[in-house]
């Protein structure tokens, strides 16, 4: 019987913990989050015009709905390999331009 009672227990356990750290705790976060940080909670989006135009976070490009041109934008975030090209990786490193 203690099997039984021990099994009903680590079952009810996982259950609870799933919900405590996998749903509530996520959601008190999150609102606090909105509630004291909104403008950071949300990505921090530069509007212009009424246009979302991108993001002070990151450097992610925005395009206009429907097409895959650019809309204008500040510049986004350099990429950490310019100007150097990935090198293989047998033999010493080499700079290629």
């Amino acid at each position: 019987m203690h099997v039984r009672a021990n099994l009903v227990i680590s079952v009810l356990m996982t259950v609870v913990t799933t919900v405590l750290l996998g749903v509530l705790y996520p959601l008190v976060v999150t609102g606090l989050a909105q509630a004291l940080f909104p403008d950071r909670a949300n990505g921090q989006l530069i509007y212009r015009d009424g246009r979302l135009v991108g993001s002070r976070l990151i450097g992610q490009p925005f395009s206009s709905p429907g097409t895959s041109a650019p809309v204008r934008r500040p510049p986004g975030r350099p990429g950490t390999t310019r100007p150097h090209r990935a090198e293989p990786t047998s033999g010493p490193p080499t700079r290629r331009s």
